[in-house]
């Protein structure tokens, strides 16, 4: 198959002994609707056949370039991708991951259309294979207003720098190589896009949200970095490069409250993805690392309890640290029992006088929306064995009435004078706010559950849904 036409994408796909998901996932990107493209596969020295697929499939599609990086570096390959790249527009898919086949098509036309420099769209996240595959859909902003309109981090930082991941859409060439914004070639293959998506939010002139999801994200790869890290000094190492970088472009001071708010949030998420030995041996670097935004007038500038609440208890030192973590652990331990407890038909052991009728959701986001799929899909039974009503609660009036997907969302008034009432806390900024509030409106702590990790939660459930280990 030949094209005459230069690419207006080149997607790049970084890949070291990517068997067997990489056959899905270049198959995904050669399907696309969007001929005008090309695909950059940069192989980091794979043994397992990978390279020798990547030639096959060269055959048979012209628009296949097999490139060689042999730094074994996830930033090597990438940075080697944009330098022989030739479209207007970078894409990224990684090799165990794949995309819906309009996504560039959609994308390049968005983009073009806003003159963007860099353009973001919503995601999916999945786990399984085939007929087993699950698929649930997660937003990049919490707030509409961001979609559907140009930003620019000079006028909203706060709109900007709200997180999300750097391969969901589209770079305009030009931005990075006139920028020179790439990746760090440190070794191994995780963290690095941490630093590439912070300077292109900081950067650009102009950032577009698509409203649309065309990503699909894999969550159940034992052998992912984020799974099975291979150093613990890794996520700290990328922001002791990215604060360097900021500060050699002279705009540190200008973003540092976000680089902060950064660095707290992926370090203490890295944290919670260790296994027990990792996290002993991971504390020392972590508290040694984000003691410093304790320190900073950054503390009087957060809007948010749960960053605030975190760092009051870093001011107060390394051990204290780590039994609040323990903590934090514990309390998401017993929500988990809880949880899936709800959703069998187990007896939660919480009192015979306290039957369940009705789960309210406090929190219509993404973990909201991914544990009402969780229990909508497993036999949600009480010990009556009738099931319970699934609602969500939510402090945003502009919600209360409307149906996502058939689920009402009602007032949190609504809900606390419901009896048999069982509330699961679904956010992860606000979550203290919304316990106290519950605790408020007089529901018994034993008829709560926590939920303030989205992380945790989708691991919860593909170990529930799927017989896989992650």
């Amino acid at each position: 198959m030949g094209y005459d036409k230069e690419p207006e994408v080149s997607v790049i796909m970084y890949v070291k002994n990517g068997m067997p998901y990489f056959k899905r996932a270049l198959g995904s990107v050669m399907g696309q609707t969007l001929n005008q493209i090309e695909i950059l596969v940069i192989d980091g020295g794979s043994t397992d056949g990978t390279a020798e697929y990547t030639r096959q499939c060269q055959t048979l599609d012209s628009r296949v370039r097999l490139l060689y990086s042999p730094q074994g570096s996830v930033g090597a390959q990438f940075n080697l991708g944009i330098e022989k790249a030739r479209g207007e527009y970078i894409g990224i898919v990684e090799s165990d991951d794949y995309i819906l086949p309009e996504m560039y098509e959609e994308q390049l036309s968005c983009a073009k259309e806003h003159d963007c420099d860099v353009l973001r769209a919503d995601n999916y996240i999945f786990f399984g294979d085939g007929e087993h595959e699950i698929r649930l859909r997660t937003r990049v902003s919490h707030e509409k207003s961001n979609y559907g309109r140009v930003m620019c981090a000079l006028q909203e930082p706060e709109n900007v720098f709200i997180g999300g991941s750097f391969w969901t859409g589209l770079y305009k060439r030009k931005f990075l190589i006139e920028k020179n914004i790439r990746m760090n070639e440190t070794p191994g293959a995780a963290y690095q896009d941490f630093g590439f998506l912070f300077l292109t939010g900081a950067l650009a002139r102009s950032i577009y949200i698509m409203p649309q999801a065309f990503y699909c994200y894999r969550k159940d790869n034992p052998s992912s970095s984020c799974n099975r890290p291979s150093r613990l000094d890794m996520p700290v190492q990328e922001y002791r490069l990215l604060e360097k970088e900021l500060k050699k472009r002279k705009i540190w001071d200008q973003y540092k409250e976000y680089f902060f708010l950064w660095k707290v949030r992926n370090e203490r998420w890295f944290y919670f993805n260790l296994g027990q030995e990792g996290k002993r041996s991971f504390i020392h670097l972590f508290y040694e690392d984000v003691k410093e935004a304790a320190e900073e007038t950054f503390l009087s500038l957060l809007r948010r309890d749960k960053e605030r609440e975190f760092l009051e208890i870093v001011k107060q030192g390394e051990k204290p640290l780590y039994d609040y973590l323990e903590r934090k652990a514990r309390i998401w331990e017993e929500s988990a029992r809880k949880i899936d407890a709800l959703s069998t038909m187990n007896s939660l052991n919480i009192s015979d006088t306290l039957s369940i009728s009705r789960i309210y959701l406090f929190g219509a986001g993404n973990i909201g929306r991914i544990l009402c799929w969780f229990l909508q899909n497993r036999s949600i039974q009480t010990r009556s064995q009738n099931k319970p009503e699934i609602a969500y609660v939510d402090n945003s009036q502009e919600l209360w009435g409307m149906k996502l997907k058939g689920v009402s969302v009602v007032p949190p008034q609504e809900a606390l004078q419901s009896e048999g009432a069982f509330f699961i806390v679904c956010s992860e900024n606000y979550a203290g706010e919304i316990h106290c509030q519950l605790k408020a409106g007089g529901v018994d702590d034993r008829m709560i559950a926590v939920c303030d990790d989205m992380d945790s939660c989708i691991r919860f459930i593909v170990r529930r849904t799927i017989n896989v280990c992650v």
